[in-house]
């Protein structure tokens, strides 16, 4: 089971993105936000993988990353998006790869 751990001002969540690796492939993304941004939408490589906080809830679907190279974007109206390119090594039991996503204030 996935769980939310604090660290600092920021909530540490689990997320398990998904490009169809191969069984015992790719490796875990974890993503941390602050904890009123767990309701900006994730992207990876484009596409729509859903919000912060329900990716993490419980019962989801745990998704991995394929190796290779993903990029990431995770967004929320009145903040300036973060984009993060992200490499991904094959190989079983991978480390979980973070991502730090402080989503600024847009001042507009």
């Amino acid at each position: 089971m996935m769980r939310a751990v604090s660290r600092y001002a920021f909530a540490s969540v689990l997320l398990l993105v998904a490009c169809r690796p191969a069984p015992g492939t790719g490796a875990p993304l974890a993503i941390e936000v602050a904890p009123e941004d767990v309701d900006a939408d994730v992207y990876v490589d484009g596409n729509y993988v859903g919000q912060v906080g329900s990716l993490t809830a419980a019962g989801a679907e745990p998704l991995v990353l394929a190796p290779g190279v993903h990029r990431l974007e995770v967004r929320k109206p009145g903040r300036f998006p973060v984009q993060r390119t992200i490499r991904v090594e094959g190989g079983p039991n991978r480390e979980p790869v973070v991502v730090n996503a402080e989503l600024l204030e847009d001042p507009r």
